[in-house]
């Protein structure tokens, strides 16, 4: 009997994984969907070995051996090649998509699934066309045209699986990711050495079987299975009550839920009293409430949090409810008892919102809407990051829209005014970063920004409109 290929290496690759098979299925006997994939993926590895050499021999041997008997042990061979890569392919996914939704990890089985059901198809046709591998008239094994694509197919599966790993290497576990890496190392480096170097000598085997050796050593133990069985046992028991808990929070949320847009509705309908005492400022805490609202959304901020910064910037000077109208309205220029009459509303205002425990924002930027970057405002004369971040953005929403409003004692400036007088303060009167994110929410509008308010405010509107 001829025998042209060196099978030596693939002989103990075979010892090497029925050994492997022989210990996972005395000890590893458990439910576990990881340890049931390896099981799965050595069956097909020692299958495969087995067709390895079984078509190194009837290869050499094929004057010997019927034709088409030959074609079927090389066509096996070349499936059991790809459905191996695939089983590691699942074994990946089992570890590092474990929290993936279980649609998408369908989808990719069922795609995998097909993508090997069309290979094995194509090996069925190549017995009649030779496209892979053909026996001439001599008997002779002979690669055909497409014959890439045998490996090819193999290399789509490692390469998806070398995908898995990474996009999941949270997953892994510092065993698993070593053990893993080495896999891939020996499957590849023998994979090349036999391409490349060695052709006639069985070596992608012996890298396969060292490569299931080293995944063996990450792979969980009984103990451990049993162990996470009493945890999933207690975590069965923590999801009841959980439910438990969940029914009666939701009972509370929903009241909390009422109870904040009561009073939301309550903050709304102050700012229009506020906005009232001075015909000048009407709608300017509407505005202020619209531009702090956009600030907020430039920065990322989540709808609910956007949803604070609206309303903290209606009531913002509320304090202004204690000013005597005449002093807010006065056309002229106010006298020094005047002017510290107007200061007090700020503080004023921190003190009437103190009371809404569940947002304190509304306290801080009432109270603190006149501070300076550069510590010079009022009332508590803060410096830079001691103000509260609520009260800075609402400082750049005001100052923008009393610049560009009608006064008693002044007409309003050009937005482009206003916005070099916003750029040209950047880190005296106001925090720099905030007077930037108010330049980019401007200049996302193609005119004036407040011919914009309702776009600005409208998902605070359509969601009081549900309310309601």
């Amino acid at each position: 009997m001829n025998l042209h290929y060196n099978i030596s290496f693939a002989l103990s690759s075979l010892i090497l994984v029925v050994i492997l098979l022989l210990f996972v299925s005395i000890n590893y006997s458990s439910t576990n969907i990881v340890n049931k994939r390896f099981k799965a993926f050595l069956v097909a590895l020692l299958a495969m070995i087995v067709f390895d050499i079984g078509t190194a021999i009837s290869n050499d041997n094929a004057n010997l051996i019927p034709k088409a008997l030959n074609i079927l042990l090389n066509s096996v061979y070349f499936a059991l090649g790809a459905l191996v890569a695939l089983l590691f392919l699942y074994y990946c996914i089992s570890i590092g998509m474990e929290r993936t939704n279980p649609k998408v990890r369908k989808i990719i089985y069922l795609a995998n699934i097909i993508t090997f059901g069309v290979y094995a198809l194509t090996l069925a046709f190549n017995g009649f066309f030779g496209f892979y591998f053909f026996f001439n008239e001599a008997m002779v094994y002979s690669h055909g045209p497409v014959y890439i694509l045998v490996n090819a197919f193999t290399l789509i599966f490692v390469f998806e699986s070398i995908a898995v790993f990474v996009y999941g290497r949270k997953q892994f576990n510092r065993r698993q990711v070593v053990c893993t890496i080495l896999f891939y190392a020996s499957f590849f480096l023998s994979f090349a050495l036999q391409l490349f170097v060695f052709p006639n000598i069985l070596l992608s085997d012996l890298g396969s079987a060292i490569g299931a050796l080293l995944i063996l050593f990450s792979i969980a133990t009984p103990d451990y299975v049993k162990l996470m069985a009493t945890l999933n046992e207690l975590h069965e028991l923590k999801a009841s009550l959980e439910i438990q808990v969940d029914n009666r929070t939701k009972e509370l949320d929903e009241e909390k839920k009422s109870y904040e847009e009561l009073t939301l509705e309550t903050l709304s309908s102050l700012a229009h009293v506020i906005d009232a005492k001075d015909h000048y400022t009407n709608g300017h805490s509407f505005r202020v409430a619209a531009y702090s609202k956009g600030i907020a959304e430039i920065l990322g901020f989540s709808y609910q949090r956007c949803e604070q910064f609206y309303f903290a910037g209606l009531i913002h000077d509320v304090g202004k409810i204690g000013i005597n109208e005449a002093i807010l309205a006065k056309p002229g220029k106010l006298n020094d008892d005047e002017f510290a009459i107007i200061r007090s509303h700020s503080a004023l205002g921190g003190d009437i919102l103190k009371g809404i425990k569940e947002f304190p924002i509304f306290e801080q930027v009432a109270r603190n809407h006149h501070e300076r970057y550069d510590g010079l405002g009022y009332p508590d004369k803060l410096k830079g990051e001691d103000i509260p971040f609520e009260a800075r953005i609402v400082t750049v929403a005001d100052t923008f829209d009393a610049m560009t409003s009608d006064r008693s004692y002044r007409k309003a400036l050009s937005d482009k005014v206003a916005l070099e007088e916003l750029e040209k303060y950047k880190g005296t009167q106001f925090d720099p970063s905030l007077v930037d994110a108010f330049m980019k929410l401007y200049r996302s509008y193609p005119d004036s920004i407040r011919n914009h308010i309702d776009d600005l405010s409208r998902d605070i509107q359509k969601s009081h409109e549900q309310f309601k």
